[in-house]
């Protein structure tokens, strides 16, 4: 019998269609069915260089508080002094903010503008480095997109970004400070062409500093809507410094916004752990990735702290850097050196899946031999709680007591409801004294979603 060229045409594309979903596993949702997104999240994880840097830091535009003042400022009517020992620029009053120098060289401790932040990130070997001052201060009033000193922090990164193997990268801090109308909270957001603000309203009137006029709601829907600066990489917005109940107990979400915010401070200056905040949020249906971060409000813990801020890009660019971000390619650790990649049924961590039950880890855990305290110890995968508690339980571990440069993990698990599965990491340092591991370990990853 001969089959027609139509139909034997039409018999090859479905095969080729049925490998390709043999291969892959899953159809994707969201603005994960991007093509490109696709074609990047199932790269083998040699593909994925491990990138740090910093994504929350303060210059002097946040004028009413940091390391250049002996207090923070709570009304304009009532300046606070300058730290006696920051070397003001000349012609610098603590009381008038637009007497601000926008001469780098004349910043020499404490504190700077943009220029001396990038420029110390670059001598402390810093991969990348983002400005985000807070917009509520009286620097960047009124709000638009033209204002002199939005326009600065810009251009600067735009400088910086001529520099080799180095990415400057510009956002804000949103900074909502009361609970009325949508919950208190505060946000970055990277990139992005236009800047708003929780103390003066964008459209419209601004009311007396610092009344609070933008809500969370009304930011969210603003994201939505948000541009990339020169429409070149990807506008990242994230939650900073989360409490367990902030962002009216994690409310407000939907399925746009719930792509578009994609990461989460769980640790600040190497700091305590905000891990109960962190399963909350996740278990709220937000889907957010951990990172470290300084918030530094002056230059010196760039030259004190390791970079905080650890994401798996292909490239050192600002358009891979925020891809990366925005996809959650990131993970967060208390340790100086690591690696950490791994991939969930062919897909990098950070990715959301559909329609398995059958999920093959493939786990890749790199510590140097200059560091034994970093050595891995247990590495946990955790999913969230079963009897559907404000929690998460241990799917399975594997326990290592060598000292191994590079630990690889394939486990296998059949689970029919979890909705993420993330890795918990001890390592030799995260154990006490009478052999017991901390709780929560000292590398915490991004989830994998399983689209459920």
């Amino acid at each position: 019998m001969k089959i027609g060229s139509k139909v034997l045409l039409c018999a090859i594309i479905l095969l080729v269609g049925l490998s390709s979903f043999i291969f892959t596993g899953f159809a994707r949702k969201g603005e994960n069915c991007n093509s490109s997104v696709l074609k990047e999240q199932q790269q083998p994880l040699s593909y994925f260089n491990i990138y740090r840097g910093n994504t929350h830091s303060h210059t002097i535009f946040t004028w009413t508080h940091g390391a250049h003042r002996v207090d923070g400022m709570t009304d304009l009517s009532s300046p606070t002094e300058f730290h006696p020992d920051w070397n003001v620029p000349q012609g610098i009053d603590w009381r008038d903010y637009s007497t601000i120098s926008l001469n780098p060289e004349e910043y020499t401790n404490r504190q700077g503008l943009p220029a001396n932040h990038y420029e110390l990130a670059i001598e402390n070997g810093y991969d990348f480095y983002v400005v985000t001052d807070h917009t509520q201060e009286p620097s960047l009033q009124p709000v638009s997109k033209n204002n002199p000193v939005w326009q600065v922090m810009l251009r600067t990164a735009d400088e910086f970004n001529k520099y080799p193997d180095f990415v400057a990268l510009a956002g804000f801090e949103y900074s909502r400070n009361t609970t009325a109308k949508g919950g208190r909270g505060h946000i970055n957001t990277i990139i992005s062409t236009e800047y708003v603000n929780a103390d003066h309203g964008q459209r419209g009137p601004a009311p007396p500093w610092p009344e609070a006029n933008w809500s969370i709601p009304q930011f969210y829907n603003w994201v939505k809507s948000a541009k990339p600066y020169q429409s070149n990489g990807y506008v990242v917005t994230g939650f900073n410094h989360p409490q367990p109940d902030q962002f009216n107990d994690w409310d407000h979400i939907d399925d746009e916004i719930e792509n578009l915010i994609s990461t989460f401070e769980i640790h600040t200056r190497y700091n305590k752990i905000r891990w109960e905040a962190y399963i909350r949020a996740l278990n709220k249906g937000w889907k957010v990735s951990p990172i470290g971060v300084l918030d530094n409000h002056g230059i010196n813990e760039i030259i004190e702290l390791p970079p905080p801020t650890i994401v798996l890009a292909p490239e050192l660019t600002g358009e891979a850097i925020t891809r990366a971000l925005r996809q959650r390619r990131t993970y967060a650790s208390w340790n100086e050196e690591g690696e950490l990649r791994y991939a969930v049924n062919g897909f990098i961590m950070g990715s959301t899946l559909d329609s398995t039950d059958i999920f093959n880890f493939h786990i890749e855990i790199k510590t140097p031999a200059t560091k034994p305290d970093e050595r891995v110890r247990r590495i946990r995968i955790l999913r969230n709680a079963l009897d559907g508690s404000d929690d998460v339980e241990v799917v399975t571990e594997i326990v290592s007591t060598g000292n191994k440069d590079k630990i690889v993990w394939d486990p296998v698990i059949e689970d029919h409801s979890a909705k993420y599965f993330l890795l918990q990491i001890h390592h030799a340092n995260d154990l006490t004294e009478n052999g017991d591991f901390n709780p929560h370990g000292s590398t915490i990853s991004s989830p994998v979603w399983t689209g459920r």
